[in-house]
């Protein structure tokens, strides 16, 4: 493998303009339509040119806005002409529809000039698009990972793939990370066998870490062309300091000074560098945020972008802010990657972006051309987002991307593929498939019993029918494919068989006597076995085709306004108990809709969860979601950093000398760069002055400070906290490894709470308990002490759902809380379907290796351990606090209440004539009282209950009109509060008579908060009710 070609692309821009020949190496009228256009090679097309029309395989790596996309199409195209390629020849791939719409823009109006047609296929594609691309293929199709793999499953359209010379993968640090790139890899290794040839491969990416394996994942010829230089970056880490002012707004608003603070002087940036991108991590924070700015400056037109909306919505973000009539765009990384939204100014990211690559796509969209400065601020209030913000700001500056990874041998990628094959050619040899996979840079040392394997996973369920030995499986067990073959070999051997394949006795199941004694030859290419639909391959095909999750959802609704919030994915549910509480047995708390909620009701025979708004102001929200992880090289800077600030303060750090001496060296790279200085980070002076004060008072408090080789552990309130600056995946697995230990001494799990450079372990442990663990676990038994222990947590129930699908164990559609997960973990442990969840898991939340690595370096001395008092640092940020919409106080869930209740239309119905009066609560007259009979005993009911009301009045059985006098009563007697009442969900004659007992009249506050529990016991209990 070559090392990658680094080049400096200002030394490039020189050359280019210097070069006579420019274009020339291209095809003389591909070269007239550059040169038209005025074109000038690119430093990233001139470097990759020559290499490219040779017809070899490369891995572009260059900041965004360099031409990355004609640098790799340009010389395909030429290819194209000069070889005389047919129609289809060249796919370009990428992992998002909008990217699709903007490439097609821009390479469609080139080729039309030199007769090559380009087209968009995916999955919003029309069918009469479809139809004329099969009769006319075009020269070059765009699409997606999706889209190509659905390719294989036709006849024609495997025909037109079978002219396919060349591929571009598009955004690939993207696309490598994630199974959808990993089932792309094993598809690209399919295409090559389907077209007999070596197909050309070209990746291209703005953020890749590893460039030499990457491009080794891109194919084992591929060599990596870095680019660098061609763009300049600014990056400003900044919090605001607060105004007197702002105290009285943020109280208002219901959040922290500082957080107010932040915001105004983003209001301030988006009015003088608009158009501007605001990057946020949740969706929740991009509505939250979006809201709060235009109340703090209405003049803003502020517009907001986020995987929740819908297409048409994000589209027109998109075109509002291109034609400039937004000032700021809030979004998530919906819009990190390259799409075209023209002009933008400035970026900011709020709060830490968590990664290099994710901030330098980020700030990459800003002054989005060759030689542009992509300019941008990072902006926070809280100690940690400030810290983790200045490491990132300076690693991005510096260049240091954090390596792509991925797993070996995912297992539900091959599954995919294996029944893909199967389904598109009705019959695949065992040997071919397992050489297809094994080619595959994932899957390197895979054998042809590792198909045999999970081939016999797969059609217990019904997915695949495996024929390992034809010697041994009678003919009629084989298939109609492997008959069809067969039919052929006996002809050539002069054997006569049926024409068609004899089917079994409909009423005994069986074959004939008579066809059991037929001689079915095995033809020559099936001797080594075989795979072949079975039953549910089809529907399976249908549902699994893509490798991005197909979890079902759950709609969330307020038990407060019968409002729908929202939906969550099976992941939350399946975390969950059937009460709606998490291991502990605590109630989970979640944000949606920019508030914070607890479950009330989760109940397993509805697809939706009944929450009520939290109304403690004092505790975040537990459960965050998956979010994207910070890595360990940003986290022990993080370190790092916080003892630079100490020993500016006068701390001396402890004497790492004698391990060196002892030599104990740092093989796994855990130290940060020890050449730093603080006047390395792109901090404010009121961002760097809040990082001292936090470690200031932490050291005062606790004697020392966590950093990269110092982990603390401090002992608070019914829980340890362990300050490790080692990242989330590696803090992850350490957590797990105490959470296991501790349940061996106290016999349940404790609540873990997981963060960069925190770990909290809420648990009755000591920290020298801790300590002893950490000292004396061998790291080489972490991963098997995990695999043990992992699966009776709640964390591995939904991966289990997700893998069992895939590999046919659960239905698709089938709701995974009505089926005994548990059990189904015991029965598999130990095959492949837990060795995939479990893979899944380490890779996805983990890293056991870096782990492992952590024990290594804490027992050879590497690390020190210290127990301290508890400091500031040990404390979980409130930043995510600030970015929700604020919780709701008692006073606020009544007011709420109240409103939706007087919002009701009631109904009156007299007991003496059965008249009947409706009317809105909000409009109650006492007069209504009184029936134009002059009656004045009537009862009442919401108007939706009006017919059963009607019933209850004229019945005459006595428990029934019992019912409608208790109900009559309570409305003489308490007139408007009872109707109140009765407008509750689930509130009747009974409770509402008790409900009036306890509560004396004209106190409105307390007869809300007693209807209100009334509701939430009603909706706990409701599934009891007959």
């Amino acid at each position: 493998m070559q090392s990658p070609s680094v080049v400096r692309g200002l030394d490039l821009v020189s050359r280019a303009r210097g070069d006579e020949q420019g274009w020339g190496i291209l095809q003389p009228s591909l070269a007239a339509v550059a040169a038209a256009r005025g074109w000038s090679p690119t430093p990233i097309q001139q470097v990759s040119m020559s290499d490219l029309c040779a017809g070899h395989d490369r891995l572009l790596v260059a900041p965004t806005g360099s031409g990355k996309t004609l640098a790799a199409v340009l010389p395909l195209f030429n290819r194209c002409l000069v070889e005389d390629w047919p129609p289809l020849a060249i796919l370009y791939i990428t992992p998002l529809r909008a990217l699709n719409r903007d490439v097609d823009r821009r390479l469609v109006e080139v080729g039309k000039e030199v007769g090559l047609a380009v087209s968009v296929r995916h999955g919003d594609t029309t069918q009469s698009e479809r139809n004329r691309q099969v009769r006319k293929p075009p020269h070059l199709l765009v699409t997606t990972p999706e889209t190509f793999q659905l390719m294989f499953t036709g006849h024609r359209l495997r025909a037109m793939l079978a002219n396919v010379r060349a591929v571009v993968v598009d955004e690939v640090h993207e696309v490598i990370a994630g199974e959808r790139g990993w089932q792309l890899s094993v598809g690209l290794t399919r295409l090559e066998r389907l077209a007999g040839r070596t197909v050309q491969r070209v990746g291209l990416s703005a953020t890749v870490g590893n460039p030499d394996q990457v491009a080794e994942w891109l194919s084992p010829t591929t060599s990596a062309i870095v680019v660098t230089g061609q763009r300049g970056t600014e990056l400003s880490v900044g919090c605001e300091p607060p105004i007197p002012e702002d105290e009285s707004y943020a109280l208002e608003l219901g959040l922290s000074t500082r957080a107010y603070a932040c915001l105004r002087r983003l209001a301030d940036i988006l009015g003088e560098k608009y158009p501007c991108l605001v990057f946020v991590n949740s969706r929740n924070a991009a509505e939250t945020v979006a809201q709060r700015l235009s109340g703090i400056s209405p003049d803003l037109k502020i517009g907001v972008h986020h995987g929740s909306l819908a297409t048409d919505t994000r589209k027109q973000m998109e075109d509002d802010l291109r034609r400039g009539e937004l000032h700021g765009l809030v979004c998530t990384s919906s819009l990190e990657l390259g799409i075209d939204v023209g002009s933008v100014r400035h970026i900011v990211q709020l709060r830490s972006p968590r990664s290099v690559d994710r901030m330098l796509q980020r700030v990459g969209r800003a002054d989005h051309r060759l030689g542009g400065i992509g300019a941008g601020d990072l902006l926070s209030w809280e100690v940690d987002d400030i810290s983790e913000s200045a490491v990132i700001a300076r690693r991005a500056l510096a260049g240091l991307i954090e390596p792509i990874e991925w797993r070996d041998r995912p297992l539900a990628v091959a599954a995919n593929q294996l029944i893909m094959m199967v389904h598109s050619h009705k019959l695949v040899t065992i040997n071919a498939a397992s050489e297809i996979l094994a080619a595959s840079p994932q899957f390197v040392g895979w054998r042809r019993q590792d198909t045999i394997e999970l081939a016999n996973i797969l059609a217990d369920g019904w997915l695949l029918r495996v024929v390992d030995d034809p010697h041994k499986t009678p003919w009629w067990e084989w298939g109609k494919a492997a008959w069809d073959m067969a039919h052929a070999e006996a002809a050539k051997q002069g054997i006569t068989l049926p024409d068609e394949m004899p089917r079994r006795n409909p009423e005994s199941g069986e074959i004939d006597a008579i066809h059991t004694r037929l001689k079915v030859p095995i033809p020559p290419r099936l001797e080594s076995g075989w795979l072949a639909p079975a039953g549910r391959t089809r529907e399976w095909v249908q549902n699994h085709l893509s490798m991005i999750p197909n979890r079902s959802m759950y709609r969330v609704r307020d038990s407060v306004t019968r409002r729908s919030l929202g939906n969550v994915d099976e992941a939350f549910v399946l975390s969950l108990n059937d009460s709606g509480e998490d291991e502990d047995g605590s109630k989970r708390r979640f944000v949606m809709a920019g508030r914070t909620w607890t479950i009330i009701d989760a109940d397993p025979e509805k697809e939706e969860l009944l929450v009520a708004p939290v109304s403690d102001h004092a505790q975040a929200p537990v459960w965050s979601g998956e979010l994207p992880p910070t890595p360990p090289e940003v986290a022990r800077e993080i370190g790092y950093l916080r003892g630079l600030v100490a020993e500016d303060g006068g701390w001396s750090p402890p004497d790492f000398s004698d391990v060196t001496v002892r030599g104990q060296l740092d093989i796994a790279g855990l130290v940060a760069d020890t050449s730093l200085e603080l006047e390395d980070y792109p901090l404010d002076s009121e961002a760097l002055g809040q990082i001292f004060e936090a470690v200031n008072t932490h050291l005062e408090a606790s004697g020392t400070v966590p950093t990269d080789r110092i982990i603390t552990i401090e002992r608070r309130h019914e829980a340890v906290v362990i300050n490790s600056c080692q990242g989330s995946r590696i803090n992850e697995a350490l957590a797990h490894l105490i959470q296991a230990m501790a349940s061996t001494r106290t016999g349940t799990l404790g609540r873990i709470v997981v963060e960069p450079t925190r770990i909290g372990l809420q648990a009755a442990i000591t920290p020298e308990e801790v300590v002893e663990w950490l000292m004396t676990t061998p790291p080489d038994a972490l991963e098997g002490l995990l695999s043990v222990t992992m699966p009776n947590s709640r964390q591995v129930r939904w991966r289990f759902a997700q893998v069992a699908k895939v590999l046919g164990v659960l239905r698709s559609g089938v709701d995974p809380r009505r089926i005994n997960l548990h059990s189904l973990v015991r029965r598999y442990r130990g095959t492949m379907v837990m060795q995939e969840v479990l893979s899944k898991l380490f890779h996805e939340r983990m890293d056991v290796a870096g782990a492992a690595d952590v024990l290594s370096a804490i027992q050879n001395g590497l690390f020190k351990l210290e127990i301290t008092p508890p400091g500031v640092l040990g404390l979980s940020s409130k930043a995510g606090k600030d970015l929700l919409l604020p919780n709701w106080s008692n006073k606020q869930v009544r007011e709420r209440l109240e409103g939706r209740l007087m919002n009701e239309r009631a109904v009156l119905c007299c007991l003496a004539c059965q008249g009947t009066q409706t009317f809105r609560l909000a409009k109650y007259d006492i007069k209504k009282q009184v029936c134009p009979c002059g009656g004045r005993m009537l009862a009442c009911a919401p108007e939706r209950l009006r017919s059963d009301l009607e019933k209850l009045v004229i019945s005459t059985e006595q428990k029934e009109r019992d019912r409608a006098m208790r109900n009559a009563e309570a409305v003489r007697r308490r007139g408007l509060e009872a109707i109140i009442c009765l407008m509750g969900r689930g509130i009747g004659e009974t409770t509402t008579t008790r409900i009036l007992r306890q509560v004396q009249p004209n106190q409105r506050d307390a007869l809300l908060e007693a209807i209100h529990n009334a509701e939430i016991t009603y909706a706990r209990t409701r599934r009891f009710w007959g």
